[in-house]
């Protein structure tokens, strides 16, 4: 991603802030002060609530980074962007089950993260009301997001998830790739449909906001699926070409003494 803020290196992974990020922070900031917006004391617990929710991002990408490094995969950054976080990776897993591994590492942790603040909310007695609502908000924000993300489509963790599982019993990459990219470009449909009628009807009281929110959650899982998916049949053909192949079989051939001048 380009136009980023460096963050600096912890545990060898190089951390970066993606302008788009402060979109989203301020979004979610103005969500969790809604509608006491005159009340300094819930700017200041709003503010503290986006901050934590996207640590607990971090850690999500963190935690893939981690197990994906001990299990070989290297990890050049994670990025915070408005979507959450991205861990990239410099290339491809190589075993199913390192892929595995790395896939279910971030929703655990995301799971585990909202059990804590679970607890939290459940065993702490006579906190605020504010404090104890965001306290349940960022409880309920990471399960949620561990349910998103195990959704089996390419890219997100699931859809990873589906692809090792298949890579394991059909030995085949490519076809594995490719099964858990369609489904990534069927649930970016979905979701991108369901936004828009959500728009429109607004089931369950809902906002139009959220619809929004929810079809461009779906274009972006659309359009990396996509793009996953044609880099597989780009890696897939490209080692059938080789550079005698590019030749034409009547190129006339030069003889070695001649000199251009």
């Amino acid at each position: 991603m380009r136009r980023t803020i460096d963050l600096g290196t912890f545990l060898g992974i190089r951390f970066r802030l993606h302008f788009s990020w402060f979109i989203i922070f301020i979004l979610v900031t103005v969500l969790l002060v809604y509608p006491d917006y005159w009340q300094w004391y819930y700017w200041l617990i709003g503010i503290i609530t986006s901050l934590v929710f996207f640590t607990s991002v971090v850690a999500h990408e963190l935690a893939h980074s981690l197990v994906g490094r001990a299990n070989g995969i290297p990890i050049g950054s994670i990025t915070l962007f408005i979507f959450g976080g991205i861990a990239e990776m410099t290339e491809e897993p190589r075993r199913p089950g390192a892929e595995l591994k790395m896939a279910v590492a971030g929703p655990l942790c995301s799971l585990t993260i909202s059990s804590l603040f679970g607890f939290m909310w459940l065993l702490i007695p006579n906190l605020s009301e504010p404090v104890a609502v965001m306290i349940l908000w960022l409880a309920v924000i990471n399960g949620a997001l561990a349910a998103f993300n195990l959704i089996p489509g390419f890219p997100l963790d699931g859809g990873r998830i589906l692809r090792s599982v298949l890579w394991h019993f059909t030995g085949d990459y490519y076809r594995s790739t490719r099964i858990a990219t369609r489904l990534g470009q069927a649930v970016g449909c979905l979701f991108i449909l369901g936004g828009i009628l959500m728009v429109f009807l607004r089931p369950f009281g809902l906002s139009w906001f959220e619809g929004l929110w929810i079809a461009f959650i779906g274009w972006f899982v659309l359009s990396n699926a996509s793009a996953s998916y044609r880099q597989i049949l780009w890696q897939g053909v490209t080692p059938m070409f080789t550079v005698g192949s590019a030749e034409s079989a009547d190129s006339p051939s030069v003889p070695p003494d001649i000199t251009v001048n």
